[in-house]
């Protein structure tokens, strides 16, 4: 012990110098440290590796715990234990101490027997059983008396069925279930959604080709016991692959390449941290004694599929969409030295394409020209006539314009004029009286690629020490291959990976071992990222169009919107205003584990620091070139508007550009410490006692490019200036957890477990909302036209908007978007209580039955900051206009109580809440006589008064309050709030072939025929999600609220439902009980538009849509070849019954769409036919 205490003063030392290796962080990778610093930091990150007591290593690692005793049940100390890996060969040695426990830790997940030895008794073997990622298996040997040289097999259950030694919720899942159930897009996430307290609101999503690429969309991960999608955790070997700007996976593992699955849903030890949802636990394969290997392919495309829901239901039916999915690779794994040195090796490569083609709206060459004269033939009264609104009558009306024809002021419909190769001619007949409406055909294609690998060595220089470590690399891209209009710049993207982990697992003593990890993870995201295939504008777009413009870092020139674009006689939008995301994910990892046995207590310390580095370049919502909004106000007098009009006039209506002043790197430490005390109280009472602290260091930037909003002064502050800290907010320091749990084991085939524990994550909320997203390093501006007429107004053009420090020149500030983060700023946490009772079946069969509830507190709030109270009193931050070196920005606009704001101050506070309450049942089915079967039911209510900034996939709900000032308003069911969820997974070998239950004396020609098939299945089926029920916006428009919902006057009572009337035919806008008027209850409607004088009185979430239901299966035969090789085959069937699942209604009370269905949340059914040689 006295080494062990010595390893924790080396780590206390470390901590305290860990400031100076890092208070000048350089800028991303280059910057002003010297060599000696670098050498510094980098002994101190070897010594917290192989040295500290860690806390957050979140072990991916199994257990063996047990009690030897003799004939009469008297214990037996000093027992040789050796736990045997038969795969590899490696023996884990362990001795009995004198209470006759025995504990074998951090064994590699795999196949073991374990054999005891004790002076006086016979050998005892037990096995060969299965070891699964974060197991404690409980397994007492009896001893018979006899010699050391006679070997008794101990006849006992082999598979450790019932989990008695903890009491952990989740679900571990096998390489026969990973290999063997249809998994979309071959994506691992997938199997989440088996968890029990799982729900994935965007199940649909998977596959579709978009899962084997990394993505910065969360559509498809699960939440998990009510808890948000962004606070899972997935680590590989121990390690995180996460991307933490926006909290999603950023590597997805090949399936071929993970030996197990666990997914860690409540009650976890203190061993794990950093985490408020599902903890996913994958352990990566390693080599054996034997080579083993495979080549596979997977073949999907629209051949074989059915057409989607929403071809079929066009007016005139559309053909399927064509694609081309592949999905390739290889693993090889095997001995360099045996018993010793193992290497494990795979690839994966994924080639999708599509093509098409693509309708537009184009404007015709005498319409670039001003001749407008086809809009008086748009209808039977004559059109639409335009008017000079800048030239009155003597009646004081504007002026028309003869037949239509308009100045051509805007440069860039100049030059589209005089370059039909940037803007060609229709090609395509149409019935739209002015020869606009879809007049333009052209071929378009886009294409997405991925490759990734990963190299595994296990090394066992010695009988107490293990090493490990893995290298991963990925690149993933996406883009588009061909467009036929060059004024479209569409996107591309790129997701490059690279990952390093290193374990050094040594044994000091029988009862001391430690683990110690190290890892580097550098995960990187460029989406969303404009490019030019025709080559004409490039990087100068705006400049050659003549929009006047910053240097761009994107190509094409700004968005021209009209705002009834594609309508008849309207040409469709074109430009582009990109929100590239390009983000660089620098993650340290210095971690360790130790445990110590002693009598019944197995102690577990830990610490474990990881530094982050979030470097990112992000325009904000109002993108990087910039968009002009048309809306034809300008050039009508009062009658239909023609937005196009406005465009050739140069008049537009409104305008927003994202400006940053280049790249911005935060940084962040996340360090944590936690013991745990595995006691075994008696035979059938373990205790698990156990808390961790956690801290969160505020994040900074290292060039202090941040600002914040005092929300007590209201006075704007600037890091590292005047007094501020760096990251603007105060540390906190009381994130303490403590973890309990118990399992009492009631007979040897029925245990009960329990528990209570915190648990604590520190939301990354994005991009959007940092402090680095503030003037002056980075403004969102926006500015709104006034009508230009002689009297009242200044024409807002492409060149008169925005600010001189962008190089466009303006009079007055646009309006801009500000970010604030209160001082007292805190991580999320959430309150865990599970009950739950497992009871034994049979030999490796269970049943289990259990309550669990959470209660979230502190989770991120964000709200619009500067909301009224009232329509005639001014907001908080109204005032909050000014110049910022130069740089001119209104986030309050004109603090007049009779003006509008158009500028936003929207604050991430975490004062939110939750509460989930489930009843949880599982039936596990470990695999035996070729049956593998995991079924979960969850009858469950989760409620919230907030989303997070993120949302929830597929669910219809504003992120923002409609009141900031009244939070138990927003109390109401949570958008994934799903009451009853059903999930199955699972394979089984059907009994027909030679050797089998039927047909075992077929012939060989039949048996390769019929025989040897096996069927695996997927269900997910989930009754109806929830949504918010919309309005006009008659106060929340009075008082800037960000969102509106309308009142309620009695209960809604659905009849003559339909995909027209979702809520039923009455209350459909026309019928009897239809949406009343404004301010009026008529005594039979239901809904009412939100009052002028008051906020609507209806919750989030009362309405509710359709469920969710997908049943997947693949149908495989292995032909064997030759010894142990084999060439399988394998066709995969996602929504094998081609059930549409509807996505949300249309919610709006006082909309005509209202309770109409216009499409699905599922995808049609997909084939999928794969080859897979295996030796």
């Amino acid at each position: 012990m006295q080494q062990s205490w010595s390893r924790f003063a080396v780590v206390c030392t470390a901590v305290w110098r860990r400031n100076t290796c890092f208070k000048k962080d350089p800028f991303l990778f280059g910057g002003n440290k010297t060599m000696k610093r670098i050498s510094t930091c980098l002994m101190w990150a070897l010594m917290l590796a192989v040295a500290c007591i860690p806390g957050m290593a979140q072990t991916v690692t199994g257990s063996i715990r047990g009690t030897i005793t003799d004939p009469s049940g008297a214990i037996v100390p000093s027992a040789k234990v050796t736990a045997t890996n038969t795969a590899t060969g490696v023996n884990t040695v362990a001795t009995t101490n004198n209470a006759g426990e025995y504990s074998v830790r951090f064994l590699q997940i795999g196949q073991y027997t374990i054999t005891v030895e004790a002076q006086g008794f016979s050998t005892a073997h037990y096995g060969p059983f299965a070891l699964e990622i974060d197991q404690d298996a409980k397994i007492d040997i009896p001893l018979t008396v006899g010699q050391t040289s006679t070997t008794v097999t101990v006849k006992e259950e082999l598979q450790p069925i019932l989990q008695t030694e903890n009491a952990t919720n989740g679900e571990t899942f096998t390489e026969n279930t990973i290999n063997s159930v249809p998994l979309n897009g071959r994506d691992f996430t997938q199997l989440t959604a088996f968890t029990p307290g799982a729900v994935v609101t965007g199940y649909g999503s998977f596959g579709g080709s978009n899962s084997t690429e990394r993505s910065t969309g969360d559509s498809n991960e699960a939440n998990v016991n009510g808890s948000r999608q962004q606070s899972n955790n997935y680590l590989l070997d121990g390690q995180e692959i996460n991307e933490n700007i926006n909290n999603t996976v950023g590597y997805t593992p090949s399936p071929d390449s993970i030996e197990q699955l666990r997914v860690v849903s409540s009650n976890a030890n203190a061993e794990f941290g950093n985490v408020n949802g599902g903890e996913v636990l994958m352990v990566m394969k390693s080599g054996s004694n034997k080579f083993h290997g495979s080549v596979f392919g997977f073949l999907q495309n629209d051949n074989l599929d059915a057409n989607s829901w929403a071809n079929d239901h066009n007016v005139i039916p559309v053909a399927k969409n064509p694609f081309t999915q592949a999905i390739f690779g290889a693993t090889f794994g095997g001995p360099i030295i045996k018993d010793k040195l193992f290497f494990f090796v795979d690839y994966e490569g994924m080639r999708y394409h599509t093509g098409g083609e693509t309708d537009y709206s184009l404007a015709t060459q005498d319409m670039l020209k001003g001749d407008l004269s086809n809009l008086y033939s748009i209808n039977s009264t004559g059109g639409i006539q335009l008017y000079d609104t800048q030239t009155l009558e003597a009646n004081g009306t504007p002026t028309p314009y003869t037949n239509n024809q308009v100045p051509v002021n805007s440069s860039i419909a100049q030059y589209l004029a005089a370059h039909q190769n940037a803007y060609p001619a229709p090609n395509n007949p149409t019935s739209d009286p002015t020869g606009i409406y879809n007049n333009f055909v052209g071929p378009s294609g886009t294409f997405q690629t991925n490759d990734q690998g990963d190299v595994k060595i296990d090394y066992h220089p010695r009988l107490n020490d293990v090493i490990s470590g893995r290298y991963s690399q990925g690149y993933a891209q996406n883009a588009t291959t061909k467009d036929p209009l060059p004024v479209e710049f569409p996107s591309a993207s790129n997701y490059p990976d690279h990952l390093g982990n290193i374990t050094w697992t040594h044994t000091l003593s029988p009862a001391i071992v430690n683990l110690a990890r190290a890892s580097y993870s550098r995960i990187q995201f460029n989406s969303g990222v404009t490019t030019d295939p025709s080559g004409i504008f490039g990087l100068d777009g705006n400049s050659i169009v003549g929009i006047p413009s910053k240097a761009q870092e994107t190509a094409g020139f700004s968005l021209q919107s009209f705002s009834t674009n594609d309508a008849t006689g309207m040409p469709s939008n074109f430009g582009a205003n990109p929100t590239p995301e390009v983000f660089v994910d620098n993650v340290f990892e210095y971690a360790d584990d130790l445990t110590w046995q002693y009598g019944k207590h197995l102690f577990k310390f830990g610490a474990s620091f990881i530094r982050y580095q979030q470097n990112s370049f992000y325009p904000g919502n109002d993108g990087e070139l910039g968009s002009f909004s048309y809306d034809g106000q300008y050039s009508t007098d009062g009658g239909t508007a023609y937005p196009f009009a406005d465009f050739l006039l140069d008049r537009v209506n409104s305008a927003s550009v994202g400006a940053v002043t280049g790249l911005t790197g935060q940084r962040q430490w996340r360090d944590g410490i936690f013991a745990q005390d595995d006691w075994k109280f008696s035979d059938k009472l373990t205790l698990n006692l156990g808390v961790r602290w956690e801290f969160d260091q505020p994040i900074y930037e290292v060039n202090n490019k941040m600002a914040n909003l005092n929300l007590a002064t209201g006075a704007v502050e600037y890091a590292g200036v005047d007094g501020n800290s760096r990251a603007l907010y105060d540390p906190y320091y009381a994130q303490v957890q403590p973890r309990f749990g118990f399992a009492y084991a009631i007979t040897p085939r029925w245990v009960i477990r329990g528990g209570y524990g915190i648990t604590s994550y520190f939301e990354g909320m994005g991009a959007n909302l940092r402090l680095t997203q503030n003037p002056p390093f980075h403004t969102d501006y926006q500015e709104t036209g006034v009508n230009p007429t002689i009297s009242d107004g200044v024409v807002t053009s492409t060149g008169t908007y925005y600010e001189t420090s962008n190089g466009f020149p303006t009079t007055t500030p646009p309006t801009t978007t500000f970010y604030a983060w209160p001082k007292n700023m805190k991580p999320s946490s959430t309150q865990e209580i599970t009950l739950t009772t497992e009871y034994q079946l049979a030999a490796n069969t269970s049943v289990q039955l259990g309550y669990v509830g959470i209660l979230g507190h502190h989770l991120t709030d964000p709200y619009w900051g500067n909301q009224r109270p009232s329509p005639d009193q001014l907001g908080p931050y109204d005032s909050l206009v000014g110049t910022v070196n130069g740089e001119n920005y209104a986030a309050g606009t004109n603090p007049d109580p009779s003006t509008v704001d158009t500028g936003v101050v929207k604050i991430s506070a975490t004062n939110a809440a939750s509460n989930y309450n489930a009843m949880q049942a599982v039936l596990r089915q470990r695999l035996t006589d070729g049956l593998e079967l995991t079924a979960n039911y969850t009858l469950s209510h989760s409620m919230t008064d907030s989303f997070g900034y993120y949302g929830v996939s597929n669910i219809s709900g504003g992120y923002y309050q409609q009141n900031a000032y009244d939070m138990r308003a927003e109390w109401g069911d949570a958008g994934f709030d799903i009451r009853q969820a059903l999930s199955v997974s699972g394979e089984y070998a059907l009994p027909f072939g030679r050797g089998r239950q039927f047909g075992a004396n077929m012939n060989r020609a039949f048996d390769e025929a019929v025989g040897g098939w096996k069927l695996a299945l997927t269900d997910v089926t989930y009754t109806a999600f929830p949504l918010t029920a919309g309005t006009t916006s008659n106060y929340s428009s009075k008082v800037y609220s960000a969102t509106a919902r309308p009142n309620q006057y009695r209960p809604l009572h659905v009849t003559g439902r339909s995909l027209n009337a979702w809520f039923g035919t009455a209350v459909q806008p026309g019928g009897s009980e239809a949406a009343c008027s404004v301010d009026t209850n008529n005594g039979t409607c239901v809904f009412g538009p939100q009052p002028t004088t008051t906020f609507g009185d209806v919750r989030p979430m009362t309405l509710r849509g359709d469920g969710y239901e997908q049943v997947d299966a693949a149908l495989s035969k292995s032909f064997p070849i030759w010894k142990e090789h084999a060439l399988a085959f394998r066709a995969d069937f996602f929504n094998l019954l081609n059930v549409a699942s509807y996505s949300a209604p249309h919610a709006t009370v006082t909309d005509s769409n209202f309770g109409q269905i216009t499409g699905t949340t599922s995808t049609e059914r997909r084939i999928q036919l794969s080859l897979k040689y295996a030796f």
